[in-house]
């Protein structure tokens, strides 16, 4: 093996390099909507949007490291009662993008492989909670 510096590491300039995982832009918008039936029911149908601008996974900025911009929606259904029980129908990653959200460059002694993140595929559930 070779000890560069004593186990230092390599100086490098990094001036103007961009910080890693800082897009330029983030946008997140939500709405929902309620309204009252039945005695003690509440109904809530809810969307949330989120998009990020590139960024990228380390402070070198190599092609390597370019984190493209991307985009998420969820939706959700629930119902509610005045005594705490909540019925939820939910679908997250409704368009079921997946996205590279961050990456890892491994050390040389595992070949410089990549470890990358990504949105969870699409989800759709249900929810049945009561508050006591």
């Amino acid at each position: 093996t070779v000890d560069i510096h004593g186990g230092a590491g390599i100086m490098a300039d990094l001036s103007g390099r961009e910080l890693p995982n800082a897009p330029h832009w983030t946008i997140s918008f939500g709405g929902q909507y309620e309204w009252e039936f039945l005695a003690g029911w509440k109904g809530v149908i809810r969307a949330d949007t989120y998009w990020q601008s590139q960024s990228w996974a380390r402070v070198y900025n190599a092609v390597n490291d370019k984190l493209h911009g991307w985009y998420n929606a969820n939706l959700s259904l629930w119902f509610e009662r005045d005594d705490g029980l909540k019925i939820e129908l939910y679908a997250k990653n409704i368009l079921d993008g997946q996205p590279i959200t961050d990456a890892f460059i491994n050390s040389d002694d595992t070949a410089l492989t990549t470890n990358v993140f990504a949105l969870d595929p699409r989800l759709i559930g249900l929810s049945i909670r009561k508050d006591f």
